[in-house]
């Protein structure tokens, strides 16, 4: 039997070594693709990025940013195409499934939370101009006549149907049709085979699976500066924000932003963000709001008994409270890229 002398023989290993890589690469560019897409909808960005095969993570990402669309269109306060709209406008009852069930989970907590939680204030929004771009301080009797179509106990879910008691009662569904958004968004994905990605609505974030072989970071905003007061490495989770620093304006050195307490017509004081972390984004999103009404200590105690919710409140003095027994604790430290 014949052998290749040694230096042709080192020859072919090298070009098969070659050519293993360059298929290893191919391999590896096709299977772990990278894609990122944005929108703006809901009132802020909405960014998918997702990592899988290169001929479905596109169509995946589109498809998903698709449905947060529809969904911001249907859940619309402000959208003369949604039937939200037209409840609060033309007071034809809601009978959407799609849109009742929501609103139906909505109301639950508004019960447990004693009224904490309301998607009844969408007049004070108004009133307060901040639909627009030029948020104001109303007058005091403007407020208190307001006031009387707010309130959760106007609204009755019967047999699918959503009434109200009084003509000038509207509802928003923004504290909480964001959530769902970020949930059907990540439907889509499974439905194409994607195992890791994340999807943030302005900083209302869920992650799908793993980054690559590591957990994913999510930066807390510091709610008084630029930058991050730490991160927490999550996966299959949604790290919700809510937060006095979205959507305000100061006047005479005080801060007047979009929480609004339902029982009083004016925004929340005391706390400057809340940031849950849990299995469920409608839940996540839904329940940020509590420490804004009922007051830091009040709201950790009522969020704490939430099972599987981490609960980090940054007070307005800087103050920072947890849960007990953080399941994903607040990191300080550079993350890993």
């Amino acid at each position: 039997m014949s052998t290749l002398p040694g230096r042709p023989r080192m020859l072919l290993l090298f070009v098969a070594v070659v050519v293993l890589a360059v298929l290893a690469k191919a391999y590896a560019a096709f299977n772990f693709y990278s894609e990122q897409q944005t929108r703006f909808m809901m009132d802020t960005y909405v960014s998918i990025s997702a990592t899988g095969r290169q001929d479905v993570v596109p169509a995946a990402v589109s498809a998903a940013l698709d449905r947060v669309q529809q969904i911001a269109v249907k859940f619309s306060a402000q959208d003369p195409r949604s039937p939200v709209y037209a409840f609060n406008h033309e007071g034809r009852p809601l009978a959407d499934k799609e849109i009742v069930s929501l609103i139906g989970r909505g109301l639950q907590i508004s019960q447990a939370s004693g009224g904490a939680f309301d998607m009844t204030v969408e007049p004070l929004a108004e009133l307060w101009g901040f639909y627009t771009k030029e948020p104001h301080l109303p007058e005091d009797a403007d407020i208190r006549a307001a006031l009387q179509g707010v309130g959760f106990r106007h609204l009755s879910l019967k047999d699918g149907i959503l009434t109200k008691d009084r003509p000038d009662v509207r509802i928003d569904l923004g504290g909480i049709a964001k959530g769902y958004a970020l949930v059907e968004a990540v439907k889509v994905l499974r439905t194409f085979g994607v195992t890791s990605a994340m999807v943030d609505a302005g900083g209302d974030v869920y992650v799908l699976g793993r980054k690559g072989a590591r957990l994913w970071n999510i930066g807390i905003r510091q709610p008084r500066a630029e930058g991050i007061v730490g991160y927490v490495s999550v996966r299959d989770t949604a790290v919700m924000g809510a937060g006095d620093y979205e959507r305000f304006f100061i006047k005479d050195g005080r801060r007047y932003h979009h929480i609004f307490n339902p029982s009083t017509g004016y925004p929340t004081e005391g706390v400057a963000s809340v940031t849950l972390i849990c299995d469920d984004p409608v839940v996540g999103q839904a329940w940020g709001k509590i420490p804004f009404v009922l007051g830091p200590h009040k709201g950790l105690e009522i969020l704490s008994r939430i099972p599987g919710m981490d609960v980090i409140i940054i007070l307005s003095s800087g103050e920072r409270l947890y849960s007990q027994k953080l399941r994903h604790p607040l990191k300080v430290d550079p993350p890993q890229r």
